[in-house]
């Protein structure tokens, strides 16, 4: 894993060469006043995951289906060979939503936006425990790392909402690590991708798959929970990862 930090930090890369844990320090303030103030929004690739796109087409009023087609790409990521979406870039490499007095949707931004200047690793073995760690991201430009404004990983996490994004994704944060451990070299059939979109993207999609076919007729489902699922689109979301990794990797302990 130290080895595999250096090799990031190398060639230009900003990644700093240091494993941090929750208690790390670090210094670090953004705000207007900054000289490279939005200069982090442009010239980036910003994977999404299931509750940004959530938010961000809850604030925007649009479908999933909408905010997929109109503001994202889809994706392959090398060696994980599960499809993402990329939030799509303007014509001039700018993120869609940043203005000149910042983030218009900053309330309902990203999570990759909200860990910078952090970077976010996963660290699994099969048969071993693992656990999460965190590295600096150091872009030559941002001055916000000269400010007196100090923090722990854990209070920039809390200030940030990281951790309700946490618990909204991690049933998709375990599919792609159960999908790298389990199944590595495997290839998704075209019916599996579709079917991890839909639940892990496509909010709208899901309900109406939910509600409008005989999927309750099929599945017990808890009168309780349907009636959260019906009301809460954060409760479907999470509702529907948890049974696409069922569907996937079948009952978990």
């Amino acid at each position: 894993m130290d080895d595999a930090i250096r090799r990031l930090s190398g060639n230009g890369n900003p990644v700093g060469a240091v494993k941090m844990d929750a208690d790390s320090r670090f210094n670090f303030s953004c705000h207007s006043g900054l000289e490279c103030f939005t200069e982090c929004c442009g010239k980036i690739e910003i994977i999404l995951s299931p509750y940004d796109v959530l938010r961000i087409k809850q604030v925007l009023g649009v479908t999933s289906e909408e905010f997929l087609l109109t503001y994202t790409r889809l994706v392959n990521l090398k060696g994980v060979k599960l499809p993402f979406f990329m939030l799509r870039m303007t014509g001039g490499g700018r993120c869609p939503f940043v203005t000149p007095g910042g983030c218009s949707i900053y309330a309902d931004r990203p999570l990759a936006c909200r860990y910078y200047p952090i970077g976010l690793g996963l660290f699994r073995e099969r048969g071993a425990g693992g656990g999460d760690f965190y590295f600096p991201i150091k872009e030559p430009y941002c001055r916000g790392y000269g400010e007196e404004k100090e923090w722990t990983i854990r209070e920039w996490r809390r200030s940030q909402g990281i951790d309700d994004y946490d618990r909204v994704n991690k049933d998709w944060f375990d599919i792609i690590l159960m999908k790298n451990l389990l199944a590595p070299d495997l290839d998704p059939d075209e019916r599996s991708q579709r079917l991890y979109i839909l639940c892990s993207f496509n909010p709208d999609g899901f309900g109406r798959f939910v509600f409008e076919s005989r999927f309750l007729d099929l599945h017990r489902v808890d009168d309780r929970t349907v009636e959260r699922i019906r009301e809460d689109e954060v409760e479907l979301l999470r509702f529907g990862l948890r049974w696409l990794k069922g569907v996937l990797f079948g009952p978990q302990r």
